[in-house]
C-alpha cells in the first residue's frame, strides 16, 4: 500500500478498510496528519471513475458543503493504474454519517435543502456529451432499469411478494412518466451511510460510486428510501425533506406524484442486491445493513394509500392537488344503468380506487383493512397471480375441446388435496356454476330430483342455485321451499334447537326416513360445514357422521359446498369437510380458488363421473381455460410457499382468543365461532336473548368509518363476520379488536 500511496506523493499508513461496494476503501492517514481515503477499483472501471472525479470536480466549488475531492498523481493524473486494478485518492471528509444521528425535523430540513441545491449544481453543470460512460451505464441502481431487478434470490416468500408487488407497481404506474422527464449525471446513492453531518446540518455528501443519468427525481426517491428507515411516521419525515427541497429548488406534480412508487422500488434494488450477496456468500455487513429495515418500510407502505401520499407531499410541496373523488357520479351512474337489486356495502359507499394484499384504498385517500372479502384468497392483487395470468394471456387461451398442459397440470395439483376417492373434477366458472352443476350431475347419478338443503344455506345465484338456498327461498322476496326441496335444521350449538350434533343428526334421520317411506327419496344432500349466510355457525361434531348411514344406505349423495371454506382458510383443516371425518361424494369449490379470477369446480368420484357422461356433452365456454387453470395452479402455489394455512390458523386461534376477551368485557356478545379466519361474532340481548341487530349493524358501520371493512349475516343480521385474505396477522387483528373495543364503550 506505501507504493501506491507513494505514485500520489503521500506518506502515511491504513488507519482501517472502510465499508462499501464496488470498489475496496482505506483510510489513510498522512505523515502530514491529513486523512484521505484510497479507493481501489477493478481496471475495466478506470474511464467511469475518471468521469466521476471530473464530474466531482466541477460541482465542488458551488456547493456550500464538502464532496471527496480528487488528489491527483505526481505524474498529474486522477487515478493510478496497476495491471489489473486502477486507485484514486480523495480527501476524508469528517463528519458524522447520517444513519447514526438523531434525525430531527431541522436536520431532515437541511438535507432536503442540500438535496435541492446539489441538483441546481447539476443542472448548472451537466454537460452528458462529456460523460458517455456515465451516460451508458446499464445497471439496476439506475431506477430506470428497475424491472431488471431479479427476486428470484430472494427466500423469504413473504418479503419476495412485496418486492415483486412493489416493482410490478412500478412498472404499472412510474416507468413510462418518469422515462420523459430530463435527465442528468446525478449521485444516484443519498443513502445514510453517504451522507455527512455536524451540528445538525449536512456538512458532506461521499461515494459517488452509483453514479447515474437518469431523472433528477430519482434522487429523491432514494435519499426517502433510506431516510424513512424505522420511522414511526414515515409520511411526516418525507414531508419534512420536501420543504426543505422545495424551499431552495421546485418540484413538479408530476415528479411528486412519481415518489410514491420511487421510495419502494429503490428498496426492492436494495433487497435483491442483498439476496444475491447472500446467495453468493458476499454477506458482508454493509451489503446486507440495509435489508431489515427496508423490509420494515414496505410492509408499512403497502398500508399506505398513493393518493394520500401524494396529497400529504404536494402540500409540503405547496401545490394543489387535483385527486377527487367524485362518488355522487358514480352512485347516480349505477342508479342509470343497474338494477336497485345490486347492493352496496355500508350506508356510506365506499369508492375504490386500488387494493394490495389486506389493505384497501379509496380514492379520497383513505387506507381500509380487508377483514372482510374471502375471495381475494391470498391477498388483494398478488403479483404472482398478476404475472400468471399476463404470462398466460401473452401464449394461449382457448377452451376444454383442445389439450394444453394446463388443464392436466392443475387438475393433478388440485386432486392430491383430497382423498384418493374424490380423484374427478369439472371446471367452471364460478361457484355458482359449481353448485348448479353438482346438482346436476348428483340428479343424474340418482336419477331423482328431490333434494336436501340446511337452513340458512345459500349455494349460488341461478335459478336451481336460489332453488337449493334456504336463505334466499326462506328470505325477503323468496316464495319458501319448492315441492321438491327439504329444509333441515341448521344443525348449531348455540342457541339451536338441539345441543349436540348426534341429536340434530337423528332428526335428520328421522326427517330423511320419512321422506324415504313416502318415495320421496332424495338425490342428495348439499351442506356448508360452516354456514356462511347461518352466521358463521360450524355444525355441530357429529351430524355428518351420524347422518352419513342412511345416505349411504339410500343411495343419496353427499355434497359439500366449500366454496367460502376451503384452500386451507380453516388453519388446521384444508377443507371443513375434514372437521366432520367424512368423504363427501361431490365437492364443490368456488370464490377463493382464483384469488378474484372467475373460476369454480366440481370435485368427484369416477363412478359419478362416469354415470355424467350419458351422451348428454358437458361444455363450459370458461371453465378449465388455460388462464384460469394458470391462476389456480398459481393460488395453490402460493398457499403452500407463504405458508397461508398455516397462518389462518395461528392468526385464527390469535383473533378468537382477543374476541372471548372482548366477550368478557360486553354481555351483549353472545357467542364467538368459527374457525381459523372464518369468524362470527354474534349480539344478543343478554337478559331477553333476543338479537341485537341494531347493535351489530351499528358497530360494521362505525368499524368502516374507522377504515376497516366487515359485515353482517345470519338470519337476523345481528352476526358481525370476519373472513379477511389469509395474508391478515396479529397486527391486524389488534387494529381490528381494539377498534371494536373502542366502540362497544360507547354504544353498549
Amino acid at each position: 500500500m506505501y507504493s501506491i500511496l507513494k505514485q500520489f506523493g503521500v506518506e502515511g499508513e491504513v488507519l482501517k478498510k472502510l465499508e462499501g461496494y464496488g470498489s475496496s476503501n482505506f483510510l489513510i492517514e498522512g505523515s502530514d496528519g491529513k486523512k484521505y481515503v484510497l479507493k481501489k477499483y477493478p481496471i475495466k472501471e478506470s474511464e467511469i471513475v475518471r468521469e466521476e472525479i471530473d464530474f466531482i470536480n466541477l460541482l465542488d466549488p458551488i456547493l456550500p458543503y464538502s464532496l471527496p475531492t480528487n488528489i491527483s498523481t505526481v505524474q498529474g493524473d486522477s487515478l493510478y493504474l496497476a495491471e489489473d486494478s486502477c486507485y484514486r485518492l480523495s480527501n476524508y471528509i469528517e463528519g458524522s454519517l447520517f444513519v447514526n444521528v438523531e434525525h430531527t425535523d431541522s436536520l431532515v430540513f437541511d438535507f432536503g435543502q442540500k438535496v435541492a441545491l446539489f441538483h441546481s449544481a447539476v443542472v448548472s453543470v451537466s454537460d452528458s456529451s462529456k460523460y458517455l460512460n456515465i451516460k451508458n451505464r446499464q445497471f439496476v441502481w439506475n431506477m430506470l432499469n428497475t424491472a431488471d431487478n431479479d427476486s428470484s434470490k430472494i427466500q423469504d416468500a413473504s418479503l419476495k411478494k412485496l418486492v415483486d408487488y412493489f416493482i410490478l407497481s412500478f412498472n404499472q404506474n412510474a416507468i413510462t412518466t418518469l422515462k420523459k422527464l430530463p435527465r442528468y449525471i446525478h449521485h444516484n446513492d443519498l443513502n445514510d451511510w453517504n451522507v455527512l453531518c455536524d451540528g445538525g446540518k449536512v456538512i458532506g455528501v461521499i461515494d459517488f460510486g452509483d453514479i447515474s443519468f437518469s431523472p433528477l427525481i430519482n434522487d429523491i426517491g432514494i435519499a426517502l428510501a433510506y431516510l424513512l428507515f424505522n420511522k414511526e411516521n414515515p409520511i411526516a419525515c418525507a414531508e419534512s425533506f420536501i420543504k426543505g427541497y422545495v424551499s431552495k429548488r421546485s418540484i413538479s406534480k408530476e415528479e411528486i406524484a412519481l415518489l410514491f412508487y420511487l421510495i419502494p422500488a429503490r428498496l426492492c434494488t436494495s433487497l435483491c442486491g442483498s439476496a444475491k450477496a447472500k446467495f453468493e456468500a458476499i454477506d458482508t455487513e454493509y451489503i446486507l445493513v440495509s435489508e431489515k429495515p427496508a423490509k420494515k418500510l414496505l410492509n408499512q407502505w403497502i398500508a399506505f394509500n398513493p393518493i394520500h401520499v401524494q396529497e400529504q407531499l404536494l402540500l409540503a410541496a405547496g401545490l394543489k392537488s387535483d385527486i377527487k373523488a367524485n362518488i355522487e357520479a358514480q352512485l347516480i351512474a349505477r342508479r342509470q344503468m343497474t338494477s336497485n337489486a345490486l347492493k352496496l356495502s355500508y350506508d356510506s359507499p365506499i369508492y375504490f380506487n386500488n387494493a394490495v394484499f389486506q389493505y384497501m384504498h379509496d380514492k379520497s385517500g383513505n387506507r381500509f383493512l380487508d377483514a372482510y372479502n374471502n375471495i381475494p384468497h391470498v391477498g388483494h392483487c398478488h403479483p404472482r397471480i398478476t404475472n400468471a395470468i399476463a404470462k398466460q394471456s401473452h401464449t394461449l387461451n382457448t377452451n376444454t375441446r383442445y389439450i394444453y398442459d394446463g388443464y392436466a397440470s392443475y387438475a393433478e395439483q388440485l386432486l392430491a388435496y383430497f382423498p384418493k376417492k374424490l380423484n374427478k373434477v369439472l371446471f367452471v366458472n364460478s361457484g355458482s356454476a359449481a353448485s348448479d352443476l353438482a346438482i346436476r350431475v348428483a340428479r343424474n347419478y340418482t336419477q331423482r330430483s328431490h333434494q336436501l338443503v340446511l337452513e340458512h344455506g345459500y349455494h349460488g345465484n341461478t335459478a336451481l342455485g336460489i332453488e337449493i338456498s334456504a336463505y334466499k327461498f326462506d328470505g325477503h322476496g323468496g316464495s319458501g321451499a319448492g315441492s321438491s326441496i327439504t329444509t333441515l335444521p341448521l344443525p348449531k350449538t348455540y342457541n339451536g334447537h338441539f345441543k349436540t350434533g348426534v341429536a340434530y343428526g337423528e332428526d335428520a334421520v328421522s326427517r330423511i326416513q320419512n321422506l324415504v317411506n313416502l318415495n320421496k327419496t332424495p338425490s342428495s344432500l348439499i351442506v356448508e360445514c360452516i354456514s356462511g349466510c347461518g352466521g358463521q355457525v360450524p355444525i355441530a361434531p357429529e351430524y355428518l357422521k351420524t347422518v352419513l348411514p342412511i345416505l349411504q344406505e339410500n343411495n343419496i349423495l353427499l355434497i359439500a359446498d366449500e366454496v367460502q371454506t376451503g384452500f386451507g382458510r380453516l388453519g388446521q383443516n384444508y377443507w371443513a369437510f375434514e372437521m366432520q371425518d367424512v368423504i363427501p361424494d361431490i365437492v364443490i369449490l368456488g370464490k377463493p380458488m382464483g384469488n378474484g379470477h372467475p373460476i369454480g369446480a366440481v370435485i368427484t368420484t369416477t363412478e359419478i363421473a362416469d354415470s355424467f357422461d350419458n351422451g348428454m356433452e358437458f361444455f363450459s365456454s370458461f371453465g378449465g381455460n388455460p388462464i384460469s387453470c394458470a391462476v389456480g395452479e398459481t393460488v395453490l402455489s402460493i398457499i403452500e410457499d407463504e405458508q397461508l394455512q398455516a397462518n389462518a390458523k395461528a392468526t385464527g386461534s390469535y383473533y378468537l382468543e382477543q374476541l372471548n376477551q372482548l366477550k368478557s368485557e360486553y354481555p351483549v356478545i353472545a357467542d364467538v365461532r368459527g374457525k381459523g379466519l372464518f369468524i362470527g361474532i354474534e349480539f344478543s340481548d343478554p337478559e331477553r336473548q333476543t338479537p341485537k341487530t341494531d347493535t351489530a349493524q351499528i358497530l360494521k358501520n362505525r368499524l368502516r368509518e374507522l377504515h376497516v371493512l366487515t359485515s353482517t349475516d345470519g338470519p337476523y343480521n345481528n352476526v358481525i363476520k370476519s373472513k379477511p385474505p389469509l395474508c391478515f396477522n396479529k397486527q391486524n387483528v389488534d387494529e381490528v379488536v381494539s377498534k371494536m373495543d373502542s366502540i362497544l364503550k360507547q354504544i353498549t
